[in-house]
């Protein structure tokens, strides 16, 4: 929230420098993020009104203005379109600084000299998003009535301090000048200013002939309604303008423009209705059937029944706490107005804004909570604002619907256990008195217990705990005695499956892989481009950020190709990636939470192919113990159908690996070849052992068999694998298949594959008739189950 350091001002006497100020009030529990002054170079730059206007001797398109200063009349030259005779312009004189730190002098327009010049909103250094383009294309024209001879950065208030103040959800009450008042005035010990508001003694109801008010929605605490007769609609105040500029709000006019100055004030949104467009002497709040509303930005809202509304009876005029709609705006011809101070559920009016995807000024505060006894004393301040500015003449009585008032609430407050509680030693009198400055009524009993009445404001305060807070916070927590934490300790260490993951992590790391992290929500839309038909047992999520986060991932598969895409169209030639995290699925069980499972997954792209990343599964599983993985062709749809293979070990099933499939990679936006592997993270761990064995160096030499295979090129490696290693007793050390081949020496339809076979004794050397029988036991097996034979 953005706070005007000069408005601040006219509620408490702030004496500090603005940086100590900050300090203070970030100390005291309201962060204040930055503190930056509105134009700080410009200097020496006045008001001038505008007496004569000459064409230039010399120059077509540049005039000689005299302008009245105050104290003298000078000539300035311009080529501004917008200046005329009587207009009040800021006028930077001989010596003058503009916003981007130029110095003015005197300069000369083809023989005629210029004693300064006018300026223009972005000379001046103001924001330039809250003007119109004509204005900020001009020299900016100051108001009706302003003198000449004014400094204009007193009079705009460049001077002003802008106060950028980080709220926490929970402290709705600081969303406005007086709040964050109340809070300086709290951590400074400084007594609260006043605001003037409309008490008029009203000698009738006459609003009672115009309008009725009724709630039929719980959703609606409080409505407050003040009707007002049009005078004039014009450009409000420059006090009010320069007030609602340094807070980061446009003008509009003086109408909208007391609606946002009492929203900033007093942290009570207000809305203005044009009451001959509302068609209605009624006002009803309550829930509609679907239908739609155009709204102030003149687009078209779809409007549900969970959608509170403000209507005429029978169609809505109002987006309740958000937005007004286009059929009850206030116009140049507006005569009469209906002014709605209103107190509405902040779940409500959250959840429609969310639903709309419409959040404004008014949202922002609902969303958080509005104190429901707000409403009147915004309704009044506003109505004599109106009146005071000359607006409006005011239709006399009020309609304040206002069913079940807040309770005020009240907590009994132990001194004792707030001393302990904090780890101070404070007096029953110095607590009462930190309390009362937060505007808590505070009463002793002289036995160390306080009783407190918490103000409507603070909705954020409900137990003693609250309480103890606040007296941490005003006491200040630097004053607070720094303590050693008390009892027990114990040395902590990783569990065996965290110690497993960070082995796992080390070896990738080690092997060049990079590792991820992505978030954990995805969409059906991601899920489509996978190329699979979407899982049944999904977790969509209640409350979404949104729709491209609307589920809960089912697989790692789909956000590791998009980091591959980002860095692929970030022009890195090749990539390796990692990560070990949770995928969701739904419950089979109702009413259970959803399951999670983690997953290690793989990615790479550029310089390696489908072996290469093979080969790094094969050394990640040989490293955390499991031998004799198979690779058996199959796998997801999102894979290449002829470069797929179910990964598994000791019966269970890993995960799968292999190409990603054309389709998945034009949806994805990815290189030509792109490889995964998406293994199940608790198997691994199941399956593997990271124990460390002892194994003796070989005593025996070793003998060593070449066998080439002739066999169907249908049936995989990992078959014939297999066989070897079932046949091959316990004298089989190694295998390696070392050539593949497919030619004119064998038959169409078959391949051959050459294994180098390892055989070795413990306790004493082979020879052939230990060799010989293993082998020949090895081909009949071959012979029997796959009718492969040896090569000739």
């Amino acid at each position: 929230m953005l706070v005007s350091l000069n408005w601040l001002k006219e509620y408490v006497d702030i004496q500090l420098n603005p940086y100590d100020f900050g300090e203070c009030l970030t100390m005291s529990g309201t962060k204040v993020e930055t503190l930056t002054v509105v134009s700080e170079k410009v200097s020496n730059i006045l008001t001038g009104k505008i007496l004569k206007i000459e064409p230039h001797p010399n120059a077509d398109k540049l005039v000689v203005c005299t302008v009245d200063l105050g104290t003298d009349e000078r000539i300035i030259v311009t080529a501004a379109k917008n200046v005329f005779v009587g207009a009040v312009v800021p006028v930077a004189v001989d010596g003058a600084i503009i916003a981007d730190g130029t110095q003015l002098g005197v300069s000369d327009f083809r023989g005629v000299s210029s004693h300064g010049m006018f300026c223009s909103i972005e000379e001046l250094g103001m924001n330039l998003d809250l003007f119109s383009k004509e204005i900020m294309e001009g020299i900016y024209i100051l108001p009706n009535g302003t003198d000449p001879g004014l400094d204009v950065k007193k009079l705009l208030w460049l001077d002003d301090v802008i106060i950028d103040v980080e709220l926490t959800a929970n402290r709705a009450d600081c969303q406005s000048i007086v709040g964050i008042a109340k809070e300086s005035a709290a951590t400074l010990n400084l007594s609260l200013g006043a605001f003037e508001s409309y008490n008029k003694v009203e000698s009738t109801n006459e609003i009672k002939e115009y309008l009725n008010v009724t709630i039929e929605s719980d959703l609606c605490p409080r409505y407050v309604a003040k009707m007002l007769k049009v005078k004039k609609i014009e450009a409000s105040p420059l006090w009010m303008q320069v007030k609602l500029l340094n807070s980061g709000v446009r003008p509009i006019n003086n109408i909208v423009d007391v609606t946002n100055y009492v929203m900033l004030e007093l942290g009570q949104p207000l809305h203005a209705f044009d009451y001959h467009s509302l068609d209605s002497k009624k006002i009803v709040i309550k829930t509609t059937k679907n239908e739609k509303i155009v709204t102030l930005d003149n687009k078209e809202r779809d409007i549900d029944a969970s959608m509170l509304m403000i209507t005429n009876g029978t169609a809505p005029v109002a987006i309740a706490g958000i937005m007004g709609g286009e059929n009850s705006e206030v116009t140049d011809a507006t005569s009469l107005i209906v002014l709605e101070s209103a107190c509405f559920n902040k779940s409500s009016v959250r959840l429609t804004a969310k639903k709309l995807g419409l959040r404004t000024e008014a949202s922002a505060r609902f969303e958080k909570g509005v104190d429901p006894e707000l409403a009147i004393a915004a309704a009044l301040r506003a109505t004599w604002l109106l009146e005071a500015i000359g607006a409006c003449e005011v239709v006399e009585g009020v309609i304040d619907v206002y069913q079940q008032p807040v309770a005020i609430k009240k907590i009994s407050l132990d001194i004792n256990w707030v001393n302990h509680f904090i780890g101070i030693s404070l007096s029953e009198s110095e607590i009462a008195a930190l309390l009362s400055r937060l505007f808590f009524n505070v009463s002793s009993e002289n036995n160390g217990i306080l009783q407190i009445e918490v103000p409507s404001f603070r909705q954020d305060i409900d137990a003693r705990e609250d309480l103890a807070e606040e007296v941490a916070r005003m006491f200040g927590y630097d004053n607070i005695p720094s303590t050693i934490m008390g009892g027990e300790t114990m040395i902590g260490g990783k569990t065996p499956v965290q110690k497993y993951e960070d082995d796992l992590k080390n070896v990738l790391v080690g092997q060049g892989y990079f590792e991820t992290l992505t978030t954990s929500f995805t969409s059906k839309r991601r899920l489509s481009g996978l190329n699979c038909a979407t899982p049944e047992d999904l977790v969509p999520l209640v409350n979404p950020l949104g729709e491209e986060n609307s589920i809960m991932r089912h697989s790692l598969i789909g956000h590791q190709l998009e980091v591959i895409s980002l860095n692929y169209h970030q022009k890195n030639p090749f990539g390796h990636f990692f990560e070990i995290s949770n995928t969701y699925r739904k419950n089979p069980k109702l009413g259970e939470l959803p399951i999670e499972e983690k997953k290690l997954v793989l990615s790479t792209y550029g310089n390696d192919d489908y072996f290469e990343l093979k080969g790094m599964v094969e050394l990640l599983l040989a490293h955390t113990g499991i031998e004799n993985p198979s690779f058996i062709s199959g796998g997801s749809e999102f894979l290449h159908p002829g470069r797929k293979a179910i990964v598994s070990a000791n019966g269970i099933i890993l995960g799968e690996i292999g190409e990603i499939h054309p389709l998945v990679v034009k949806n994805y936006g990815l290189p030509k070849r792109t490889y995964v592997c998406e293994l199940s993270f608790s198997d691994l761990y199941d399956c593997g052992s990271m124990g460390q064995k002892f194994v003796e160096l070989p005593k025996f030499p070793a003998s060593n068999r070449d066998l080439a295979i002739q066999l169907k090129d249908t049936i995989p490696a990992a078959e014939v694998d297999a066989i070897l290693r079932k046949n091959g007793g316990n004298i089989l050390e190694s295998i390696e298949l070392f050539d593949v081949y497919t030619g004119s020496q064998i038959p169409e339809g078959y391949k051959s594959l050459a294994y180098a076979l390892n055989f070795r004794h413990q306790d004493r050397t082979l020879n052939d008739d230990d060799i010989n029988p293993v082998v020949e036991q090895i081909l009949a097996e071959l012979k029997s189950a796959l009718n492969a034979q040896l090569r000739e």
